[in-house]
Formats: C-alpha cells, sequence, structure tokens
C-alpha cells in the first residue's frame, strides 16, 4: 500500500499547471509529458551527491501536469529558505534551525499530514503539494529535506514500513514531518512500526537506515503506481511503473507488473515483450514455467485476433 492520509488550496486553482486539464503553460519546463521523462531520466544519471531531489520530483511530477514550471517551484522552496534563515539567530546549530524550519513549515505555513484523503494522487506529487500544503509521509518529508538543505540541514530519509521519516545527520534526531515535525526517538520508531503491524512484522534497526535519494524516488514512484492500480488506472500505473525502471533497472520484476499493466490495455505485444524480458534477465527464476505459460496464452489471444 502507499506507505507514507482536507487538501486547502493557497492561492492556486487546482491543475493549474497542467494542459491537460486546462490553465497554464501546457508544456511547461519540460516540453510537455514526453520532455519530463527525459529530463527525469537524465537526472537519474548524475551521481547521487549530485542529483536534485527536489528537482527530480517535479520532473516526476511534470507528467500528470505538463505545464509545471520547475524552475519556479524550487524558486518557492528557495523562498522557504530565506524565510527561516531570517528567523535564525546567528551561529545557530542544527536543532535550532530544525526547529524553527518545523515551526515555520507546520505552524506557519500549515502543511500538513493528509489523514482525510491520504490515498489521493496528488499527495504524491511535490508541486500539489506546494499548492495544497497537504501531503502524505514521503512527500512531507522531501519538503522538509529540501528546504532544510538550503538552511545548512544535512538531513536523510527514512524509510519505515509503513511510513516515512527524516534523520538529521549532525545530531541523530528523526523528525516525523507528517505529524508536523514530531521529534521521534529511535524507539519511538520501533513503537510505530509495531503499532502498524503488530506480529505480520519483526522489528530490525535496519529500518532506520537512510535511504539513498534513488530509493526515496522509487518509494514515491511505488505509491503512485499502487494508487492507480487501485483505481485501475493502468495507463498510470504503467506510467510509474515505467519510471521506476529507470531508477532501478535490475528489478526485473516490473517487468511482469508491467505485462499484467498492458494485458488490462489490450497491449498483449508488449505484454509478451515484458515477460520475454523479466525472463532473460533473471534466467531460470522459479516462476519460469508459469511465465512461459502466460506468454503462450496471450499468443493465443493474439491469434483469435489476427
Amino acid at each position: 500500500m502507499p506507505d507514507d492520509g482536507i487538501n486547502q488550496e493557497h492561492g492556486r486553482e487546482p491543475g493549474y499547471e497542467s494542459g491537460r486539464r486546462g490553465g497554464g503553460n501546457p508544456t511547461g519546463d519540460g516540453g510537455g509529458a514526453d520532455g519530463f521523462r527525459q529530463q527525469f531520466a537524465q537526472e537519474l544519471a548524475r551521481p547521487e551527491e549530485d542529483l536534485d531531489l527536489g528537482r527530480a520530483a517535479l520532473l516526476l511530477a511534470g507528467e500528470e501536469y505538463p505545464g509545471l514550471a520547475v524552475a519556479a517551484r524550487l524558486g518557492e522552496l528557495d523562498a522557504m529558505a530565506a524565510a527561516v534563515d531570517g528567523r535564525l539567530g546567528v551561529g545557530a546549530g542544527p536543532a535550532e534551525r530544525a526547529a524553527a524550519l518545523s515551526h515555520y513549515l507546520f505552524d506557519e505555513l500549515g502543511f500538513n499530514g493528509n489523514a482525510a484523503d491520504y490515498y489521493h494522487p496528488d499527495n504524491s506529487y511535490f508541486n500539489r503539494v506546494l499548492d495544497t500544503r497537504a501531503g502524505i509521509p514521503i512527500t512531507l518529508s522531501l519538503l522538509f529535506l529540501e528546504v532544510g538543505r538550503r538552511v545548512g540541514l544535512r538531513g536523510r530519509g527514512v524509510g519505515l514500513p509503513g511510513h516515512f521519516l527524516v534523520r538529521l545527520e549532525e545530531t541523530g534526531q528523526f523528525i516525523d514531518p507528517f505529524h508536523g515535525g514530531a521529534r521521534r526517538s529511535a524507539a519511538d520508531c520501533r513503537a510505530l512500526v509495531e503499532g502498524l503491524f503488530g506480529a505480520r512484522l519483526t522489528w530490525t534497526d535496519d529500518y532506520l537506515l537512510p535511504c539513498t535519494k534513488y530509493e526515496f524516488l522509487f518509494r514515491m514512484l511505488n505509491n503512485l503506481k499502487v494508487i492507480y492500480q487501485r483505481r485501475r488506472d493502468y495507463p498510470k500505473a504503467a506510467g510509474a511503473l515505467q519510471r521506476m525502471l529507470l531508477v532501478s533497472p535490475q528489478q526485473a520484476g516490473l517487468h511482469q507488473e508491467l505485462a499484467q499493466a498492458g494485458l488490462e490495455m489490450g497491449q498483449y505485444r508488449q505484454a509478451i515483450s515484458h515477460l520475454e524480458t523479466y525472463l532473460r534477465q533473471t534466467g531460470q527464476p522459479p516462476d519460469a514455467a508459469r511465465v512461459r505459460q502466460n506468454i503462450a496464452y496471450i499468443r493465443h489471444i493474439l491469434d483469435r485476433l489476427n
């Protein structure tokens, strides 16, 4: 399930950046949906230390909102950081900076966890989180990290099962942006996860390890994939899966999911291609016989259509 749930608009009409939904520049900074996909792939090709996570998240959103103005949205993060800087005293340390950032984002600006409409796709699109000031744990963590980086806070995302947090590198402290920037200890994190999963999951301290930027983006896309699969919106689910492959091309199982989406859309040749790619990448997986049966079944469908 999307694991990172009152939308309030703040000065912009919903969908104002989307040429598909009306309003705004229909191509935005990315030159349309295809252009955003290309720029997203280019961002992923950077070494991790050079990958701009905020920009990558906006490029991800550009396929849904092709009129998205990436540079302008990044400028909003710069402006937030300048406002936080203006509230800091000379020589403020990491703890003071984190407290000032939390107060500004969650108390002054009113960013909040969208518990009332948790599974709305807009909670996973960074531009819409900036518009509505509501999101899920991973996108609110992204906001905290990106503004924090601009005020000298070094942090990393922590992808717990069922939740997402920020870990401050200088202090080791965990911040929970979905709950208003609440501070969490390692014991708090464990209690949160065990409260969500009970005996279905065995805790390990490895859950507290920070994720890479690539893992961060993969998880954002996985959330979108699950939402669109539940809605039976297979074209959008496939779009999320395709970008997950850009982030992590070694995950052959994604080809099986793309094959299923292709079947649902009547794209039988593409479905076969994905299943064949899965077999090539995995050699002789335990489910090889079943996958070959599925390929034969899809070819039978094609023969009946010809």
